[in-house]
């Protein structure tokens, strides 16, 4: 590098290439960095300089051996007060693009949403969890596809009062419970005085494969006014609760996001759920239906 050179380029630019001159980089990327540097900021020579690197190290890993050269995908978990769960690990560049193009899609801010955008993520990654878990193609154990089991009692689940018991450990809020059991396989158990089994009932499925596919058409989506959710990131809701005596009709299901499972819906118009909005939205809570996934048609 010549002393011109070195008197067009700041003191950023410099310590850049010399960081790059350290990482021992294929013959001919200094000039290719030198000429970056007279044109671009000294991040930009930075990533430059790394993404040189990193091809330069693949390029050096024989096809054969690939597999033993990449560490993989690791996951860490650890058990948190209150059932709660902490994770962290590390994802190969394969799994983390997937990841990345099936996450980007969905933290996207919204007037009844988080602001924070690790807590859009959060969400986001939870929907995902909820999709997968309604897949076809999950494996078993012991004869059973993937499942989590919440006890509580009949009366606490009728009315919202009380806590249930997640996988015999965890507590869980009474309305948590109401809003797991709206779309889940409910196994009624008769407990004795000393909280023995007397009688493990028959499973049943609230809403049916047909019913979900219904209400897919019909909604074809959050039907929570404005919310764009597409359906497969729905859960199928009862309008009134099960706990309640309402029945698992299409009259009384609808088929909100997660974050809209909580509010207040008070009926089907028309075969169109309709919703009362909180009074941040519409102060005199008039009831409002979605009409971004059904608009109204246009007269001619």
């Amino acid at each position: 590098m010549t002393g011109a050179v070195v008197g067009e380029l700041s003191d950023g630019h410099l310590t850049e290439l010399a960081r790059a001159i350290s990482l021992r980089l294929p013959d001919g990327s200094e000039e290719i960095l030198v000429e970056a540097a007279r044109s671009v900021e000294p991040k930009a020579v930075r990533q430059l300089a790394d993404r040189i690197r990193d091809r330069a190290e693949q390029d050096r890993v024989d096809e054969v051996d690939e597999p033993a050269a990449d560490p993989g995908d690791t996951l860490h978990l650890r058990d948190l007060p209150g059932g709660r769960l902490e994770f962290f690990g590390e994802l190969s560049a394969e799994t983390g693009a997937r990841f990345t193009a099936l996450l980007e899609p969905l933290p996207t801010p919204r007037p009844d949403g988080p602001r924070d955008a690790a807590r859009r993520r959060g969400e986001a990654f939870a929907d995902l969890i909820a999709l997968a878990s309604r897949s076809g193609d999950l494996p078993t154990e012991a004869g059973e596809r993937p499942h989590i089991s919440v006890t509580i009692d009949h009366d606490t689940l009728r009315r919202g009062v009380g806590h249930a018991v997640l996988d015999g450990d965890h507590h869980l809020s009474a309305a948590q419970a109401r809003r797991i059991a709206c779309d889940a396989t409910v196994l009624p158990v008769v407990l004795g005085g000393a909280s023995e089994v007397l009688d493990p009932g028959r499973a049943k499925r609230t809403v049916s494969t047909a019913q979900r596919r219904a209400l897919h058409a019909r909604d074809r989506g959050c039907a929570f006014p404005d919310c764009h959710r597409p359906p497969q990131w729905c859960d199928a809701h009862h309008i009134q609760h099960r706990a309640d005596g309402g029945t698992t009709d299409l009259d009384n299901l609808a088929l909100p996001c997660r974050t809209h499972h909580t509010h207040r819906q008070v009926a089907t118009t028309g075969g169109t759920p309709t919703f009362i909005p909180p009074r941040h939205i519409h102060p005199a809570q008039r009831p409002r239906q979605n009409l971004l996934h059904r608009p109204p048609a246009v007269a001619a």
